[in-house]
């Protein structure tokens, strides 16, 4: 359905027809400071890894991170992964605070949120604040905890709080759900929930079982109330996809499911939203969508695997609904650095992007190295080396309709005819300052005629950059009749968004 409503973004269901048209894709700033908070401590130094989440505290303003840390000793195994805490008063400088939850080896107050004994290694951690809560409930986690995968078998295998099944000797593999009214003691409330569907130490496929999950799963909530889970499932390869090294189980391949619940308790079966398609390399797979809402629908941080050369990196993707979702370009918007820096191999996202004054934020784990071994002829995996990085992009600012061309040479695209009488065009544009960019619009009927006053030479011209610029035209500005289309023309040119207000 096209929408009058396009302000943050443009889909390509908002064109109707168009020519010489190409899609700018706006890169990410990796912050200078980079890396934020580096390997350091005991516990840390295999890598401070994401699979967590990184937030601005409605409650008291501070920035806060619930992530993913292992020791040198265990970094590449899932077993080995606490989840640690981390906090700071401007997002850039970070300190670990030291709490008296979990100590370890010489240091008795440390930054471990959950250690084996609350219930095995943790991944995953999706942390909802709910400011008008009651207390002991304005934090809510959803969590992936394995119980039974305890490093030399430290801790009891069970969940403290939650009621086991008869003849289980541990909680099984799965995620569970905790509240806690500081963000920091955390207590077990529910679960498991959607279980990890493993033979042994393997993932099976394709794990869409009705209760069945993933080792990924990033948990939301609308405004509706409605709870929302965004996670990796497996299905059958696609012909031409299989890679001998790559680890997955049976050689299927990853891509993005939503379901959705009521309470947060019963979910709906798995849809498969996002998978690659012809305009993919044969070989690309997807690990990741974080959502999040922008004016006229919302943006979706997609995070592609890279399965031939074992990379990760980050393209946009645009909806209406959250379930139906459009990447107008393959580019990446933040490309990998070179191998042996931080995100030279994997760029592994947080749980959400933040918003905070005029810039869009995302923390990352920048790894160093890749996700298994290129050169192997059967499955493997490679130690995760990394740090937390962020990177940033200008509010409303993610991908443009431009000149596919360049140069002298307009773009020109159509909207749909829209129920727009009486309304105001704005856009979200800019010229080019230094080679004499040009924009123009007119509005035209369904036959594609233009509009008495309200055509190509009754635009009054305008160069500069806004987010909110107000059309003008001869006739007026706005429009004079009760549906009409808008015909874009696009010379050295960005056109991120328009609206009908």
């Amino acid at each position: 359905m096209a929408r009058i409503d396009c302000l943050s973004m443009i889909l390509d269901d908002d064109i109707a027809e168009r020519d010489n048209f190409g899609w700018r894709v706006e890169p990410a700033t990796p912050d200078p400071a980079n890396p934020l908070i580096e390997p350091e401590m005991p516990w840390d130094q295999g890598a401070v890894f994401a699979h967590g989440t990184f937030l601005k505290d409605p409650i008291d303003g501070l920035w806060k991170g619930w992530h993913v840390c292992t020791p040198s000793e265990g970094r590449n195994f899932e077993a080995y992964r606490r989840l640690c805490y981390s906090e700071s008063e401007d997002g850039v400088n970070w300190t670990r605070p030291e709490l008296d939850l979990n100590s370890y080896a010489g240091h008795p107050r440390t930054n471990i949120i959950f250690d084996f004994d609350s219930g095995g290694s943790s991944q995953y951690a999706s942390v909802i604040v709910h400011p008008d809560a009651e207390p002991d409930q304005r934090y809510e986690m959803f969590i992936i905890r394995a119980p039974s995968r305890r490093p030399q078998n430290l801790g009891s295998g069970w969940i403290p709080g939650l009621p086991r099944e008869p003849g289980a000797d541990s909680h099984p593999y799965a995620t569970y759900r905790y509240h806690s009214p500081d963000g920091i003691n955390w207590t077990a409330v529910e679960g498991p929930l959607l279980r990890i569907m493993a033979l042994g130490d393997r993932l099976i496929m394709p794990y869409t079982t009705p209760m069945g999950g993933a080792d990924q799963a990033s948990y939301y909530v609308l405004e509706d109330g409605t709870y929302e889970l965004m996670q990796k499932v497996g299905t059958e390869m696609h012909p031409g996809g299989y890679v001998p090294y790559d680890c997955f189980f049976p050689y299927g391949r990853r891509v993005l499911a939503r379901r959705t619940s009521p309470d947060g308790s019963n979910w709906t079966p798995p849809e498969v939203i996002v998978e690659p398609d012809w305009k993919d390399p044969h070989d690309q797979q997807f690990m990741e969508l974080m959502p999040h809402t922008v004016r006229g629908g919302y943006i979706g941080l997609l995070c592609c695997y890279n399965v031939r050369e074992q990379t990760i990196d980050w393209q946009w993707a645009g909806s209406q609904d959250r379930r139906i979702w459009n990447r107008p370009s393959r580019r990446p918007t933040l490309p990998n650095a070179p191998l042996g820096d931080y995100g030279g191999g994997m760029l592994w996202p947080t749980h959400q992007l933040i918003e905070d004054g005029d810039r869009v934020y995302m923390y990352y784990s920048g790894l160093e190295g890749v996700h298994g071994d290129v050169y192997s002829i059967e499955p493997s995996l490679k130690t995760f080396y990394g740090a937390i990085c962020r990177a940033s992009w200008e509010k409303d600012r993610y991908w443009a309709a431009v000149s596919a061309t360049g140069g002298p040479e307009a773009a020109v695209f159509t909207t749909h005819v829209l129920p727009v009488g009486g309304k105001r065009l704005v856009l979200n544009a800019a010229t080019s300052t230094v080679r004499e960019g040009e924009l123009t619009a007119e509005l035209v009927d369904a036959s594609g005629q233009a509009i008495e006053g309200f055509d190509a030479t009754d635009y009054q011209p305008w160069h500069g950059d806004s987010k909110s610029h107000t059309v003008r035209w001869a006739g007026g500005d706005a429009c004079p009749v009760d549906n009409a289309a808008v015909r874009f023309s696009m010379q050295r040119s960005r056109l991120y968004g328009f609206a009908f207000e």
